[in-house]
């Protein structure tokens, strides 16, 4: 059945395959697949950077607007429309970016986690991934069609029983090991294993993410406003619990992806600060050029 987000994850899917064959290493291609998105959301990013550093620069003079016009809420949108068109600031502009990039990280993730449907590009045409399973089960597989990592690891090794029951199956022999690692199995924090590391990691780094893009953005919540500086706080520690709980409940190979992800995150902000410097709320702020030509008038 045909999803919205196939105009995604279909051509992603490829992609992932092409550089698995090209790579042949799961890891690797996590990486270089990881890498490859990210530039391709680049834009965006760079986009939604400019956007709040143009929206920091007039922080003064939208809150002398909200004191002088707290009584006109007419008056005040008209006035601050009015900022934002002289300044070119679009009040979209920092969630537009971000809306565009969610129907792509929603594709990251089903490709990932449905490499049999994506990768190997099964059950679209021919035998769906649950009659894959029931045979590769009657061979004792012992794997679950909702559980498609799981029957990658082991679709190999029944790829001549499948070829008899099924004419032209499109099998792709995935290898989820990477250094001593197998990304297709579930982490566990009872049982301590190398694979214990990659919850802990993705929930670190995505800590550290949140708290550098707070700490970089140089914003500060207005006086008063004590409900958005917790509920910002909140975010900032409920996000790496939710990631250390899916990576949990997860194959390992998800967990990875967010370390590097987040990582490569990191490495953006890093960059982007240095080219996009946020202005501080409490900077003086430069005047427009029409302010600028009127004083000189006078003068």
């Amino acid at each position: 059945m045909f999803k919205i987000f196939d105009l995604i994850n279909i051509p992603l899917g490829y992609l992932f395959r092409f550089l698995y064959q090209m790579l042949n290493n799961y890891g690797w291609t996590l990486v270089a697949f990881t890498v490859i998105t990210k530039l391709i959301l680049l834009p965006l990013t760079i986009k939604q950077q400019k956007s709040m550093t143009k929206m920091q620069a007039i922080q003064p003079r939208l809150q002398e607007l909200q004191k002088k016009y707290q009584y006109d809420q007419q008056k005040l949108s008209q006035e601050t429309m009015k900022l934002y068109k002289d300044n070119d600031v679009s009040p979209m502009g920092g969630c537009l970016p971000l809306l565009i990039q969610f129907p792509l990280l929603i594709a990251l993730y089903n490709i990932i986690r449905s490499p049999l449907t994506y990768v190997m590009q099964l059950g679209q045409s021919g035998p769906s991934i649950a009659e894959i399973a029931e045979v590769m089960n009657e061979a004792g597989a012992n794997v679950m069609a909702t559980d498609q990592i799981g029957m990658a690891a082991k679709i190999g090794e029944y790829s001549s029983i499948l070829a008899e029951k099924f004419a032209d199956l499109n099998i792709l022999n995935i290898d989820f090991s990477f250094f001593g690692l197998n990304l297709s199995q579930l982490p566990s924090l009872t049982v301590i294993t190398p694979l214990t590391l990659i919850p802990i990691l993705a929930g670190l780094t995505t800590f550290l993410s949140s708290w550098l893009s707070s700490k970089m953005s140089g914003q500060s919540a207005p006086a008063g406003a004590d409900d958005k500086q917790n509920t910002m706080k909140m975010m900032t520690y409920l996000f790496p619990l939710m990631t250390v709980f899916f990576s949990i409940s997860l194959p390992a190979g998800l967990g990875f992806y967010w370390i590097l992800s987040n990582i490569i995150q990191i490495a953006q902000q890093f960059v982007l600060h240095r080219m996009f410097p946020p202005v501080s709320a409490n900077a003086p702020t430069q005047k427009h050029f029409r302010e600028r030509e009127a004083e000189r008038r006078k003068k």
